[in-house]
Formats: C-alpha cells, sequence, structure tokens
C-alpha cells in the first residue's frame, strides 16, 4: 500500500456476477463480490438518460478490481430481493485495486437446473 493511499472499503452488500444467454442467466454465478454503493450524479444521470442507445444508469457500484467481469455481463445483489442489472460500463482504476460499475435495472429468468 502506497503512503496516504485510501482504504478501499465495500459495506453496502454482495453481489453476484452471472453471464447472460437468450434473456436468462446460469444457475451458478462467475464471481461474487461485495460492493459499495455510490452516487449516480446529476450530470451521469441526465447524461444516460439523454443517450440515443436509450442506455440509462439506474444504479452506480464500487466493486474490487476484476479482471474476469465484462460488460453486459448480470449483477444481481444478494442482499435486496435479488435486484438485477446488466452492466453498462465498467470503469476500471486498478491503481486503486477497485471498479466502478454503471448498472441499468432488468429483469432476466433464471436458468431451470
Amino acid at each position: 500500500m502506497r503512503p496516504n493511499q485510501k482504504v478501499e472499503t465495500f459495506p453496502d452488500g454482495i453481489v453476484d456476477v452471472y453471464v447472460e444467454a437468450n434473456r436468462t442467466i446460469g444457475t451458478e454465478p462467475i464471481v461474487r463480490l461485495r460492493f459499495e454503493e455510490q452516487s449516480v450524479g446529476i450530470r451521469r444521470y441526465y447524461e444516460s438518460q439523454e443517450s440515443t442507445a436509450g442506455n440509462r444508469i439506474d444504479r452506480l457500484i464500487k466493486v474490487p478490481h476484476t479482471t474476469i467481469v465484462n460488460r453486459m455481463n448480470i449483477a444481481v445483489m444478494v442482499t435486496e430481493d435479488g435486484k438485477q442489472y446488466r452492466i453498462q460500463r465498467i470503469q476500471e482504476k486498478p491503481e486503486r485495486h477497485v471498479d466502478l460499475w454503471e448498472l441499468q435495472n432488468i429483469q432476466v429468468k433464471i436458468r431451470e437446473q
């Protein structure tokens, strides 16, 4: 750890990340991570609303840095009634060992075994 480096915490909950195919997600997550809620911010929120692609941002979380998660995976909040979000954007901050995920609320079916 570098001098004066901020200690990162992830106290707000747990998120499971799944791969999605044909509007269903797998039965086993590819990774489980702790997260911290972040403020979306008014500018970022309105810019996403005006996007021609229609990619709104419903939530922003900070997670430990990982290379196995990519955009378009599905994030399921373990600690809140299983809310599901498509990961729209990952802003990597490897120097701080964190990633910021922009999430869009969606609902997909969990694959039956």
